[in-house]
Order: C-alpha cells, then structure tokens, then sequence
C-alpha cells in the first residue's frame, strides 16, 4: 500500500490544502523498499516493546504483579493499540507519531510529539548494555571493576550500532529467528517454574486477594513499571513507508504482536514467582537466576547467554526504528540535511543511527561513573518511562481531532478504526489518558527500587529535565540550520537514489 493510494481524493478547497502530502510521505515512499512483512513487523513489535527484564522487577513484588499486569494492559496497551492502528490507517506514511500529531495539532506538536517519541531510544540504548553485561556476567559467574564494565558496555553498544546498519530485510531475518528463540526461552521459564511449585510449592506464597486485586498501597509502583513494559505500541509505525501493507499489516501485528508481548510477561512473571521468593529475585536477572534453582545444571547459564543475545536484538531493532524519526525531523528541515543521508546500498540514514550512539555513549558513560550499575539502569528506566509516557498524549488525543477534522475521509475511506463511533473514540482516549497519569506519577514518585524517594525524585527528575532541554536545543538550533538550506538544495541528493529490489 503506497502512500498515493491511501492518500484521499484530489478535491478543491481547503480540503485539498489539508491534504497535501508532507515530503516525508512523499521521498520515503519513492526510495525506501518494502520490506516488511506481517510476521517481521509482529516480532519487531515485541523486540521493541518487549523487555522481559521488567518480569524480574514484577516479580519481587509478588502476586499482585499479576493484577497490575492486566491492569496496565486493560488502561493502556489496548486503547493505545487501537488509538495507532487507527491513525496508521489514516496517514501510513514514515515518521508514526510525527505525521499524526502534525496533522491534527499543528507542526511545533508534531515536533514534540516525534521527539518525545524518540528520546527512549537515547536512554535504552545507554541503558541497555549493562543488562546485557549483567546477563553474561551471570553466565560466566564473573565481576567487574568499574571502569572495565562501562568499556564492555560500549562495545556492545557499538555493535548494535554496527548491525542496525545493515539491510533492513537482512535485519529483518534476524528478528524473526530470534523472535522464535523468544518463545522458546519464555516457555522454558515457565515450564521449569511450574515444575519446580509442583514438586516444592510456589516459592512466592500465593494469595487470592494478591493475584486478584491490585494493592496500590503498598505496591503502586509496580503500576508504572508495567506502563514502562507497555510502551512503544505507536513505534513500528516510523517505519510505515517500508511495511509492504501499512492498512492489512498494521492492524494484524498489534493484534498478534500483543498477544505474543503478554504471554511473554505473563508466563516469564508467573515462572519467577514460583521458583523463588520475592525478597530473592534480582529486579534484572531474576527471570534466570531462577533457573538455577528450577532449571539442571547449566540451564541458567545457557538461558543467560541466550537472553543476553535477544536483548542485543532488540536494541537493534530499537536504533533501527527510531533513526527514522530523526530521518523525518531532516526531510521537514527540523534538522540539517545531514540528517537525510541514506547509504545507497543499505537505504538506511546513517547519520541518524550514528548519532544516536554517539548520544546514548555518553549518557552511558557520564551516568554509570556516578553510581552502580544497577542502580542507574532502573533510574534510566524510571526517567525513560516519564518522558516516554507523555508522548501517549501525541496518539490519544489526535484521534478526537482526526474524527472531526477529516470526518470526510471517515466517510469515504474504508480502513480499521475504533469501534463505537465517537463514544468508542472517547472512551479508549479518557481510559488511555488516565492510565498515562497514572503512570507518569508512579514513575516519578515511587521508587522501582530500595532507595529514598527523594534520590530516586532526583534521578529521574534529572534525567528527564535533561531530555527536556535536549529537546529545546535541538528544536532551536535544528530548525534555524536545516532553514539555512532551500528545501530543494536539502533534498536534492536523494534525488540520485533509485529503488532497487532490496528484499534479496
């Protein structure tokens, strides 16, 4: 599905005004390749959404994770499902978030909107590496001084970077053999919990009360964390000039992609649970530590190294999907043309994939020099998740405007949307909103972990006061460069590039 055909009508008036097309529903759509497919958008989907280290961190908090799971998921993923498939269907152009808050909210939204989009893959990818380090180090039963593991950790940033470079349908592959892996890794969890609560009984006491209603009281933060878990729904649509069908594939990976993200927290939580008691559980590698006591010999460690390579994965998968926002942000000349180059061969913007590691290197490096390991990887969570959650605001409340501003192409367009017209629409954006929220506070105000509230206020306030004043620095500064350009001298060395069959 090309963008001319999902595009309305040419008409006369202020409609055809409204309507004109964005270069970047235009260039993407004469240069990218279609890529992917139905199945490699659903396994994207989890890899991006997907980080089951947040099992662990539900898991010490006993039954009431179970609860709180379905809660997050019944007043966040499933409105924000709805409220992206829906305005995917209506704008399926590269850029997600930056086209539909743009064309219901004005451009300087759609701007904030795409950066606050964005600026998660800065601070997952600065904290990411150390999950992964964590994972090995818990494979190979070693220790680290401080400064060999940030080095390590660069090294495994780069080579995300490194392999976020290649061919997206090479990539492509990857995730969906990996995304194989994924299952089998989750069963695995499950499995050897369940048989080890057959044999032992439930490490974690179970309780009806506990697994059945949520205790804000004494387990609220656990609310923000499954938002943290939830989030990126709207992220695969950067990509929307490279789905071979935006309006057949869109609505079937959120479907299938959710429903694959929550059996994957559902079972690796419950298997947690059951093999070891909550004050046991290691709020990052616990959903293997417990295969050294549910699993035979050798099974945690194998499981380590397995996870650890998911994890590498879906970073890459991450830098991949997000470098298209700031290819975006330069074809609307929000930044240089720099920012547009693509690598003739591999289609991909270079410049945007590199900056970003250049960014999240050093946060890493500037962050963990400060404090431990795994302290300022839940503090980069907590500040990711503040700052993620508001850009929710940027899918939710452009479908209340979409509906009236374009009631003509709802009447004469036939794609996906909220069920139960107007009332439907209101009720999945005032449920969405109210889960964003509540999200944000328990983000920001109760800590993830064993520390005072005030430091933990401190760190992710930090963070995302920082991420704030990048925004504004790149806003200012961005916008002022790329205008010192004519929009045809910035986009005139793409003109060069022809659409090869890159599937091979």
């Amino acid at each position: 599905m090309t963008q001319a055909e999902a595009a309305p009508p040419a008409s006369a008036g202020p409609v055809a005004g409204r309507d004109k097309l964005m270069t970047t529903e235009l260039v993407p759509e004469q240069i990218l390749p279609k890529v992917m497919s139905t199945f490699g958008l659903t396994a994207a989907y989890v890899f991006i959404i997907c980080w089951v280290t947040g099992s662990s961190v539900m898991a010490s908090g006993g039954w009431t994770a179970i609860p709180m799971w379905v809660l997050g998921i019944l007043t966040f993923l499933i409105p924000a499902g709805m409220a992206v498939v829906e305005l995917g269907n209506l704008w399926p152009g590269q850029g997600g978030v930056y086209i539909w808050a743009y064309r219901t909210m004005g451009e300087t939204w759609g701007f904030i909107g795409g950066y606050l989009s964005w600026v998660p893959v800065i601070l997952n990818a600065a904290s990411s590496p150390a999950v992964v380090l964590q994972f090995l180090l818990l494979a190979f039963h070693a220790e680290l001084g401080l400064t060999t593991s940030i080095i390590l950790q660069l090294v495994i940033l780069w080579t995300v970077i490194g392999l976020a470079l290649a061919k997206l349908a090479a990539n492509q592959r990857i995730m969906n053999i990996v995304f194989v892996v994924y299952c089998a890794l989750t069963l695995t969890i499950f499995t050897c919990g369940l048989l080890y609560a057959g044999e032992h009984g439930s490490a974690t006491p179970f309780s009806w009360q506990e697994a059945t209603v949520p205790n804000f009281a004494a387990a609220g933060f656990l609310y923000g964390t499954v938002l943290l878990y939830l989030l990126g729904v709207e992220t695969p649509y950067n990509m929307g000039a490279e789905f071979l069908s935006v309006r057949r594939s869109g609505p079937r990976m959120i479907l299938w992609g959710s429903v694959a993200l929550v059996a994957i927290y559902l079972l690796t939580t419950l298997g947690t649970m059951m093999a070891l008691p909550g004050d046991q559980i290691d709020p990052v590698t616990g959903i293997i530590g417990m295969l050294d006591v549910a699993g035979f010999p050798g099974l945690m460690e194998i499981c380590a190294v397995v996870l650890a390579g998911i994890i590498i994965v879906a970073l890459m998968t991450y830098q991949v999907a997000y470098s298209r926002l700031i290819f975006v942000s330069g074809l609307e000349r929000h930044l240089p043309r720099i920012f547009t180059h693509l690598n003739p061969r591999t289609r991909n913007p270079v410049t945007a994939i590199l900056i970003q590691g250049v960014i999240s290197s050093l946060i890493l490096v500037g962050l963990y020099s400060q404090s431990s390991m795994a302290n300022v990887t839940i503090y980069l969570q907590g500040g990711l998740s503040t700052v993620w959650l508001l850009s929710g605001f940027f899918f939710l409340f452009p479908v209340i405007i979409a509906r009236k501003k374009y009631a003509d192409r709802y009447a004469n367009e036939q794609f996906w949307r909220i069920p139960g017209g107007m009332v439907g629409v209101w009720i999945a954006v005032i449920v969405g909103t109210l889960g964003t929220i509540g999200g944000v506070y328990y983000s920001f105000a109760t800590p993830w972990i064993d520390v005072p509230a005030a430091t933990w206020m401190t760190w992710v306030g930090g963070i995302s006061l920082g991420m704030f004043a990048l925004g504004l620095i790149v806003y200012v500064f961005g916008r002022r460069s790329a205008h010192k350009v004519s929009q045809q001298d910035a986009l005139a060395h793409l003109a060069v590039l022809e659409l090869k069959d890159d599937t091979k």
